[in-house]
């Protein structure tokens, strides 16, 4: 199998194929191809004369169009219809899944050279999420599954709030400030906000005025 370079005018996205990517990913891939360039060829088939057809790589063609780039490597491949679309779902859809653990331990030794905004503009995650992985530990995973499991049992709701600016304000210094009793309260609920919202509103509750 062999790499060739073929100009990007003699490459087109396959019609058909079902991989979308939201214009936040976009960026990120954007931002990835600027840093390390293209590190992965492009699959594509020969569709007429000297055109080819792009099985894997059609989001990655879309923005080395953008960024100017005349050539891209590709690996050609030689298949009807029916295989080429196979093919494009197999390359789309088979990935491994993350050990938190070690991916905890590699953001953390990414984050101790690489600063957090750099690491922010290349992965999915948020600032929050990079934080909790990145201090992740055998110990701390185990607690955290059970407290999920637990919350998957119990079927937790999500409540949609709206605040002022000066209420969020007041509710976000409350929950700052009740934050380390949540942390330190029995595990039923992964998400430690809601936990310290609903610990605020049980205080409430517990020393409201008897009716």
């Amino acid at each position: 199998m062999k790499i060739i370079e073929i100009p990007t005018t003699r490459l087109y996205e396959a019609a058909w194929n079902p991989n979308q990517m939201d214009e936040k990913v976009r960026i990120l891939l954007k931002n990835s191809l600027s840093r390390y360039g293209l590190v992965e060829p492009l699959v594509v088939r020969k569709i007429n004369g000297s055109s080819f057809e792009v099985l894997s790589g059609n989001q990655r063609l879309k923005a080395l169009v953008e960024a100017k780039l005349k050539t891209v490597p590709c690996v050609v491949v030689d298949l009807p219809d029916t295989e080429a679309m196979l093919l494009t779902q197999t390359l789309n859809g088979i990935k491994g899944q993350d050990d938190l653990v070690l991916k905890g331990a590699l953001l953390k030794e990414v984050l101790s050279v690489v600063p957090e905004s750099e690491v922010l503009s290349l992965l999915p995650e948020t600032k929050n999420s990079l934080q909790t992985i990145s201090c992740i530990n055998e110990e701390e995973l185990a607690d955290h599954l059970k407290a999920w499991e637990q919350a998957q049992a119990a079927k937790l709701n999500h409540l949609q709030l709206q605040f002022t600016r000066q209420q969020l304000e007041t509710v976000q210094e409350a929950v700052s400030l009740i934050m380390p009793v949540a942390k330190n309260s029995p595990k039923d609920n992964p998400n430690t906000r809601s936990t310290a919202i609903f610990l605020l509103c049980k205080f409430y509750l517990e020393r409201r005025p008897l009716e």
